[in-house]
């Protein structure tokens, strides 16, 4: 990414997170707003560094695992292991992070009902 964008879209986080933190929704520490609002490379790093994009054929290959599931109304306890599932995704190419996020997004985008923590526990929860 560009190093301008990356300093000004720190600066417009730094902005955002500020004014959230003055409203009394603490989104991040002092120190890293600061470090946005100052162009630390540091702060930018943790906030831009990770930033990629998710492609549709990953959303599709997830959606695909989990539909059958979802149609049967197994049961939770009745799903493969997360072992066996993180085995299957990574076969396709899609890391245990890369996986929940994708399942998040399908479960905000009302494709599949699916609750799921960071740590990768999840429960279906109902018909989609």
């Amino acid at each position: 990414m560009d190093t301008n964008l990356i300093l000004i879209l720190g600066k417009v986080m730094g902005e955002l997170y500020d004014l959230q933190s003055r409203q009394g929704i603490d989104k991040a520490d002092k120190g890293h707003i600061y470090g946005l609002k100052n162009g630390f490379e540091a702060a930018l790093t943790k906030e831009f560094g990770d930033l990629s994009v998710v492609r549709e054929e990953e959303v599709e290959a997830v959606y695909e695992y989990f539909s059958p599931f979802i149609e049967a109304e197994t049961e939770t306890d009745e799903l493969p292991s997360i072992e066996e599932m993180r085995a299957r995704m990574e076969n396709k190419g899609i890391s245990q992070d890369r996986f929940i996020i994708i399942l998040r997004y399908l479960n905000a985008c009302d494709r599949i009902n699916v609750d799921v923590n960071q740590f990768g526990d999840f429960k279906l929860i109902g018909r989609h």
